[in-house]
């Protein structure tokens, strides 16, 4: 039985601390930086200025609720850590605007805050706050906006189980006329000790709640009671429905990604992707990422199944219902930390870190075509580090795509690129 893998608590500093590493917007375009077939130059990639302090780390990107693309972090003040956001309009970040502040939050790479327009006026947020007493324990707070983030409410606690164990890796979405909110929850950890050595293995579980604008929670409950300990979560909501993707665990540590649909009364069965049958004893720290567009959903998650580590991406029609056959986006030198946007004409693109020059990192983007045929790599950022220090973020702006991620360099920062599509499609 694998415990949950604690994270050090470390300010969103942390990466900056790291001075060898090198991050820079890639200028390794050229292999697909030819003309259009209109004969116009493609631009490219373009750095938009997000505003976010030095130092700064884990972003964080959500659309929705008639709103435009909003961007959250955190950036560290004396001795507090502030949670950040701006919306970017025309390719233009607003100013960052302030959730909450507070000196005894839980800052990490992987486990993400988030602010995310929930409608046109409500938008909802959460941060992670260390539970006193307790080394490595800490749940989630939460605030709602009902003036589209201009003034927040005063923080409440989304776990109330009171076990001093762990919860994080949240998704906030739209929920009907509600908040939603799916989670990682250790609460079972609280009663492991008293557990019968016969009975099931004890582990994390994946719990939802949702909760009225008024931030009052109407409904709760678990979703599954034995999941991968780490690895974030996602949702899409479409119209059936919020669908929800996660790193399964079964009691022989298989941990493969898996869907569930929600359809109005209950959570639907869940839906093994691949099947990839990867066997592993402890967390990789590396989720899925889901998008839909009416029934057109569409999946990517990592996996080193068989000690080969690949991106995969599956698409369904009816809505997450079923899913076809996996596509392996990459299986060179792949490191993971995915996300996924659906984009023109039913095609789809995936972001990932892979192996880059030199033994570096690159973060980069591939097209997937509705009919499967996949795009060139194209490379958005590169890194002298070794391995992957942040979960970058995409989403669709309509004309293009926005990214955001974590700089290395000297006092780093959060960073943001705007990519042309017709990169991605190699014209």
């Amino acid at each position: 039985m694998t415990r949950s893998m604690l994270r050090p608590h470390v300010s969103p500093i942390f990466h900056a601390m790291r001075a060898t590493a090198v991050m820079s917007f890639a200028l390794a375009v050229a292999a697909c930086n030819g003309p259009a077939t209109d004969d116009a130059p493609i631009p490219p990639p373009e750095a938009l200025a997000l505003g976010a302090a030095a130092g700064s780390g884990e972003p964080k990107l959500a659309a929705g609720g008639g709103s435009d693309v909003v961007a959250s972090w955190v950036e560290f003040d004396q001795q507090d850590y502030v949670l950040r956001f701006s919306t970017l309009t025309d390719r233009q970040w607003s100013a960052p605007g302030t959730v909450a502040r507070g000196p005894d939050w839980f800052s990490n790479w992987a486990d993400l805050p988030s602010v995310v327009p929930i409608s046109a006026d409500t938008w909802a947020a959460h941060w992670l706050v260390l539970s006193p007493d307790s080394f490595g324990a800490y749940d989630i707070h939460m605030a709602v906006s009902r003036d589209a983030g201009a003034t927040w409410s005063a923080p409440s606690l989304l776990n109330i189980d009171g076990t001093q164990t762990e919860h994080g890796f949240a998704t906030l979405f739209p929920w009907g006329e509600a908040i939603g909110v799916v989670w990682l929850d250790g609460r079972n950890y609280a009663l492991e000790d008293a557990a019968d050595p016969a009975s099931a293995v004890t582990g994390t579980s994946l719990r939802y709640a949702r909760i009225s604008y008024e931030g009052d929670v109407v409904e709760r409950g678990a979703i599954d009671e034995l999941v991968c300990e780490c690895c974030a979560t996602d949702v899409v909501v479409t119209g059936g429905g919020p669908i929800v993707t996660y790193r399964d665990r079964s009691e022989a540590e298989i941990r493969d990604v898996v869907v569930r649909r929600h359809d109005g009364e209950r959570w639907q069965s869940p839906v093994v992707l691949g099947p990839d049958n990867w066997q592993i004893e402890g967390c990789p720290i590396n989720g899925s990422a889901i998008d839909a567009a009416g029934d057109d959903v569409v999946v990517a998650w990592f996996t080193a199944a068989g000690n080969e580590p690949r991106v995969r991406f599956a698409r369904s029609a009816d809505g997450g219902a079923s899913f076809g056959e996996a596509i392996d986006v990459d299986t060179d030198g792949s490191f993971g930390q995915v996300d996924v946007a659906l984009v023109d004409s039913g095609a789809a693109v995936v972001s990932w870190w892979r192996r880059g020059e030199a033994d570096g990192t690159a973060l980069v983007a591939r097209r997937i075509a509705g009919d499967g045929a996949l795009g060139p790599i194209v490379t958005v950022a590169e890194s002298d580090y070794a391995q992957p220090l942040d979960v970058p973020k995409m989403a669709s702006t309509g004309d293009g795509l926005v990214f955001v991620w974590t700089d290395l360099v000297e006092d780093g920062g959060v960073k943001s690129v705007y990519a042309d599509p017709r990169l991605l499609a190699g014209r």
